[in-house]
């Protein structure tokens, strides 16, 4: 599954910008980073994040899920996925707005650290593996997303710069976690996808599995 394979090689640059989000957000907060470092980070969310990177999932990877593994659009999984492109995207506005408030600055890019950090754990754990079993078994063999435009290609090298400028640091008040448990939607706006995706089959298979 190319488009599966991309989309996760791509979570390796976010989650390191993440990392240099937090550190622009301890520069920022001592008012060693300003206006100029928000206007690049902007750039690389919304253009290569919430623009390249979530419009293939999108437009290209749900859609599939929906038709070809019949999986629900408007609850479960993808369901919590859109919200969080929907909330990520909001972040970035918030960033953009604050950027001539460093200690505001320092604050929002924080929070969207953490945001991109968890909703990549959902995808990695969860939603990839889980999506590529589908298709596969509802035959999809290939899915291929489209290419990168220049100023896509232009926001990919942004970030890399990026992590040169802001060297990735973690947070320790952020936990991480894989699997739907370490997940903030759970049993909350989602219940996992035990409930949400697996059919009849699957559950007598897997109760087969744990009599055994």
């Amino acid at each position: 599954m190319q488009l599966i394979t991309e989309l996760g090689a791509e979570h390796r640059l976010i989650e390191s910008v993440a990392g240099s989000l937090v550190r622009f957000a301890d520069e920022a907060a001592k008012g060693a980073a300003g206006a100029a470092d928000v206007a690049d980070f902007v750039r690389f969310l919304r253009v290569f994040v919430t623009g390249y990177h979530h419009d293939r999932e999108e437009e290209e990877l749900f859609p599939v899920l929906v038709e070809a593994a019949e999986v629900p659009a408007d609850r479960g999984p993808l369901a919590v996925m859109l919200d969080d492109h929907r909330a990520g995207a909001a972040m970035v506005g918030e960033l953009e707005a604050a950027a001539a408030e460093p200690q505001r600055a320092a604050a929002v890019a924080r929070r969207i650290a953490h945001h991109l950090w968890e909703h990549i754990d959902k995808e990695d754990s969860v939603l990839f593996p889980e999506a590529r079993q589908r298709l596969v078994r509802s035959g999809v063999n290939r899915l291929e997303g489209r290419s990168p435009s220049a100023e896509e290609e232009d926001a990919r090298a942004l970030g890399e710069r990026l992590l040169e400028r802001f060297p990735p640091l973690d947070d320790p008040e952020v936990v991480r976690g894989d699997g739907c448990i370490a997940c903030s939607a759970f049993t909350v706006t989602c219940g996992g996808i035990e409930k949400e995706w697996w059919s009849s089959w699957e559950r007598e298979y897997h109760r087969t599995l744990d009599e055994g």
